[in-house]
């Protein structure tokens, strides 16, 4: 048990072990409120140990986080407090604090009962509970009232439903708690074990009723949950009923949520002796309440952790979780007496004329974009700043890299090259909108600058606005030749087609490119930039061999020397590399190989390029024998590898990430072989084996490979048979039950213009039926599909329905609710397949000559079943659809699929090939 005194009142706590470990993993810390004893804590870990401090703020509320800092509701007033890195090492002990947080300005608000507040794209939202009314702040004026429940008649200072939290989902509200569907003043109290309700905003429906004095909607995992506080549970919206599941109960009126990761940490509170709180459910489930945090492990359901305040304070509001921060400092605004220290922000007099120059902007003002926000900081060079910023993007450490961007910027307004790095960052964080708007901004202050022209581009023609793309990179090779981007314009393809005609024309433009390269002479020097992939030649539909090959040869690649002369003695030394080593296709297809490759014959090493933190990146470093986690850096790269003194080197992919194909052209163990996480050849010369099965390959199929093909006798994947998916409705997809739907939940790129034929014959034969796809990446993806069917489906266009990417588990969700899954020709599914067959759901497949159409087929034949494999579209239509409207013959042959699943997941004969394969296999 830990002891610490504030100046106010003595406070004591303990905590479970595990408390401390999760907060360790995580990789977080924890901001807590506690109104009753008016005080911010912070709880956080150093050197092993749990730290807590308190922080004075009168009837401390809500609590809301922005990258640029936090927010606090307290009694009157809301107070700002600006993230200002740099002075955390300011604060005594140093290397104590790796945040700090300095209260710098604040907003008057009045006596409205203020409850949670939280930051949106354009404003700081506040529930605003005496007033019924969720609102806005503004300099002019005390609130802004934006929504109130239907309910509520009119704007009055009475309480009515006690309206408390607010759910966001992408910078807007949508969700909120009220103890009561009341319109009377506290009119809530009367039935508030019982009364309490979730609202969707948007609609203005009462999702969830029933509840005892909810608190703390929150939007995580594309779940609605809530705490049904007056029972003490952690709970969960369903979108069927107008029911919240309950998951867990704990020892204590429940108020406060935040998640990470697989963690949700609840606040506790202990209940005052009043009216108010007497006759909840929770006290007779436990006499004696908690007060502090619970931690729930959402995969098992249990509470597993808990920390707990003995003395000092009784009652919690809210929670959050601050990310990438162990121990962050909070200054201001009231010192505890004790402190002999404090902080001061002030610019340098050299910045003081520019600051004259410039509008003073307040916390109120929210553009769209970051890149105008003014940050102070501390009195730092900016050019120090951005290098400061480099060095945090290549250890991964994304959004510090962001605020030190932001902070050169708001020193030096004209720092393009800081808005290039910036747009970087934002590329790596997936949010190209802000990553395309920093590099104009770049070129608006340098017109010329040809780092910016060369990003611009880069992410416009991912985008699929490719000619725009192309534009700028040529123009950026006339300010400046670079070899690289050279090679990237050869070599670029567009991800989806307009039509057949359009993608011939685009492959004869990348033979032609390749043919002037090579007669050119044009070599690409790979020992430290990587070269881009040829990702998107493969859904072409056509032989690579020729391509992949004319591409390796024009690239240079270095040849470490190898200490290893002859195979092990003893156990062999076998590595895996892959960068998606994580939540991912690859993560999923060879998880299961490593955890069961024979320890008595194989030392295995698993090499992960990049740093990963989800559940399954810790499966494979627990099931390594060494597990390497290598930086970004193609010469350390190969360096690590290298110094593993590996027997064999297997690529699970290569082709969907530049580092590793990059690194797949140089020899970096004796015996080197690849895969199918992408399933082409690598045209490396340095590349031994290619590792596919007599059941994926065609005949004469050695034609497609420029290594030598090595055929297992089944798929050599050892998968794990995925959990049983949660039971999702039509409506939480937002789909007609009365409608069959005919799934295709695939990358846009996998559809080839011959596929065109099949969707619209299901269309047009099925009027009952729904196409069901996955949007684009990109808005301009999902757009050239759409252009590219609206000829042939006209108002049947809108039948083909486009859902945003899903979480794994909605993803299996979603198979679940399905008729029947569609293999795209020319590149079908893999481990998409492998999760439907789990759940039994038919997959319709055409096989083609090549091995990105066969995987499907090869797991039919795994299994023993030929029904669903079809020799031409005209059956691939036909079997679709009787699947899709017979009810029936789905059924037989779901049963069948299930019956024979066994004879598919987690095979033995994949790792007895691969044992055989590694045990013989000599230098290459």
């Amino acid at each position: 048990m830990n002891d610490q005194a504030s100046t106010f009142q003595e406070f004591r706590f303990e905590h479970s072990p595990m408390f401390l470990e999760i907060l360790q993993h995580c990789r977080c810390s924890l901001l807590v409120s506690t109104y009753q004893a008016g005080k911010l804590a912070v709880i956080g870990a150093h050197q092993g140990k749990l730290e807590v401090s308190l922080h004075h703020f009168d009837q401390a509320m809500g609590v809301a986080l922005h990258h640029r800092g936090l927010a606090v509701a307290s009694k009157s007033q809301i107070w700002f407090l600006q993230s200002v890195p740099a002075m955390a090492s300011q604060i005594q002990p140093a290397g104590k604090y790796d945040a700090c947080y300095l209260a710098r300005q604040s907003h008057l608000t009045g006596e409205i009962h203020l409850h949670e507040i939280a930051w949106g794209k354009q404003h700081l939202w506040m529930v605003n509970t005496l007033f019924s009314t969720l609102a806005t702040i503004h300099e002019d004026y005390s609130y802004v009232p934006r929504w109130r429940p239907k309910f509520i008649s009119e704007l009055a200072a009475e309480d009515r439903c006690h309206l408390n939290g607010v759910a966001m989902i992408d910078g807007e509200p949508r969700f909120v708690t009220a103890m009561g569907e009341t319109n009377s003043a506290a009119g809530w109290r009367a039935e508030k074990s019982n009364g309490g309700v979730v609202i969707d905003i948007h609609t203005d429906r009462v999702v969830a009723r029933g509840l005892a004095m909810p608190h703390s909607p929150r939007y995580f995992e594309n779940q609605l949950w809530v705490l049904d506080s007056g029972r003490g549970s952690l709970s969960r919206v369903s979108s069927s009923s107008d029911k919240a599941e309950e998951i867990v109960q704990l020892p204590g009126y429940t108020r406060g949520l935040a998640f990470s990761g697989q963690f949700a940490f609840v606040g506790l509170s202990k209940i005052r002796e009043s009216a108010v709180f007497s006759g909840l459910p929770i006290q007779e489930a436990f006499p004696d309440l908690n007060c502090g945090i619970g931690i729930v492990d959402l995969v098992s359901g249990k509470n597993v952790a808990a920390f707990q305040f003995k003395t000092g304070v009784d009652e919690i509001f809210d929670v959050q979780v601050l990310p990438q921060s162990l121990l962050p400092a909070i200054v201001g605004p009231q010192d505890d007496a004790e402190k002999s220290t404090h902080q001061w922000l002030v610019p340098p007099p050299e910045f003081v004329p520019q600051l004259d120059q410039k509008i003073s902007r307040s916390v109120f003002t929210l553009p769209e974009s970051d890149r105008s926000l003014p940050v102070e900081f501390a009195q730092q060079d900016p050019a120090a700043l951005l290098r400061r910023g480099l060095e945090l993007h290549i250890k991964g450490e994304l959004k510090e890299a962001v605020k030190s961007f932001q902070a050169a910027i708001a020193i030096r307004a004209d720092f393009a090259d800081a808005y290039i790095n910036l747009g970087n960052v934002y590329q790596d964080l997936n949010d190209t909108k802000l990553a395309v708007d920093c590099y104009h901004q770049a070129l608006r202050i340098d017109p010329n600058s040809v780092n910016a022209l060369r990003n611009l581009g880069y992410v416009l023609k991912e985008q699929g606005e490719t000619s725009e793309g192309e534009q700028h990179l040529h123009r950026a090779q006339k300010l400046e030749f670079n070899p690289t981007i050279e090679f990237v314009l050869a070599t670029s393809l567009p991800p989806v087609y307009a039509s057949r005609q359009h993608m011939h024309h685009c492959r004869e433009k990348l033979e032609h490119n390749l043919e002037t390269l090579t007669k050119t002479g044009f070599k690409l020097d790979v020992t430290r930039q990587a070269a881009s992939t040829n990702f998107y030649s493969a859904y072409q539909g056509l032989n690579d061999r020729h391509l992949q090959k004319q591409i390796a040869q024009l690239l240079v690649a270095p040849q470490p020397q190898l200490k290893k002369q002859e195979p092990s003695q003893g156990r062999r030394r076998i590595g895996l590399i892959s960068r998606y080593f994580r939540n991912h296709t690859i993560g999923r297809l060879n998880l299961g190989t490593v955890q069961n490759l024979p320890r008595d014959l194989f030392e295995v090493f698993v090499i992960s390029v990049g740093t990963h933190h989800d559940q399954l990146a810790q499966e494979f470093s627990a099931a390594a024998d060494q597990f390497v986690s290598l930086p970004t850096r193609l010469e350390k790269i190969r360096e690590a590898v290298v110094a593993l003194d590996l027997d064999v080197l297997l690529f699970t992919d290569v082709g969907m990430d530049t580092l590793t194909y990059s690194l797949s052209m140089s020899r970096l163990a004796p015996v080197q072989c690849v895969t199918w996480g992408h399933p082409v050849t690598t045209g490396s010369p340095v590349m031994d084996y290619f590792i596919s099965s007599d059941t994926a390959e065609g005949f004469d199929s050695e034609q497609h490979y420029s290594e030598q093909l090595k055929k297992f006798r089944v798929l050599n994947v050892f998968y794990h048979r995925p959990s049983e998916p949660a039971a999702r409705d039509h409506a939480y997809f937002k789909l007609d039950p009365t409608r069959n739907v005919y799934l295709c939940f695939q990358s846009l790129f996998k559809f080839h213009p011959d596929f065109d034929e099949i969707l619209v014959g299901i269309l047009k034969k099925d009027p009952q039926g729904d196409l069901v796809l996955m949007e684009g990446r990109y808005p301009a993806w999902t757009q050239a599909l759409q252009d590219r069917l609206r000829p042939q489906l006209g108002t049947d266009l809108a039948r083909v329905k486009f859902l945003p990417p899903q979480s794994h588990a909605d993803f299996l969700s979603l198979h679940r609710l399905a008729d029947v899954s569609l293999d795209p020709l020319h590149f079908g599914g893999g481990n998409t397949t492998y999760e439907a067959l789990s759940i039994g759901l038919p997959v319709v497949t055409l096989p083609s000559e090549f091995l990105r159409c066969r995987l499907t087929y090869a797991m039919y034949q795994q299994m023993g079943i030929n029904d669903l494999v079809v020799n031409s579209p005209k059956e691939f239509v036909e079997l679709a659809v009787r699947l899709g409207t017979n009810k029936t013959y789905r059924q037989q042959m779901s049963e069948k699929i299930l019956d024979h699943a066994s004879l598919l997941f987690s095979d033995t004969r994949a790792i007895e090939d691969y044992t055989a394969f590694f045990s013989t296999v000599n230098n290459g």
